[in-house]
């Protein structure tokens, strides 16, 4: 029953909540064992009251990774890691957080 209910809400475009996948590194929604996000897939994303088109997207230098004061002092460069962010139509970046409310809508592949 509960699968159901989250088909009827995703085909209407009722609003799921983004949760850590049982798939290491990649998002979900509703429950870990649920459909996972991936890249291309259309989404609204609610920010700041307002709900922004656009789609999920893979990016390879997405979060910082920490560096030890030693490091930051002798001037090495940041390294990078990847991972799954919200591009919005007008190609504005944001990264995917667990909590976000999102609806599904076209497929933008």
């Amino acid at each position: 029953m509960r699968r159901k209910l989250q088909e009827v809400r995703r085909q209407y475009g009722l609003v799921a909540v983004l949760v850590a996948s049982s798939n290491s590194g990649r998002f979900a929604l509703d429950e870990g064992d649920g459909p996972d996000l991936s890249c291309g897939v259309g989404v609204s994303l609610l920010l700041g009251g307002q709900w922004i088109d656009g789609c999920v997207e893979y990016e390879n230098r997405l979060y910082p990774v920490g560096q030890t004061f030693e490091q930051v002092m002798r001037g090495a460069p940041l390294q990078y890691r990847g991972g799954y962010c919200f591009v919005s139509s007008d190609g504005n970046i944001c990264g995917l957080c667990i909590g976000m409310q999102v609806r599904l809508i076209q497929d933008r592949r």
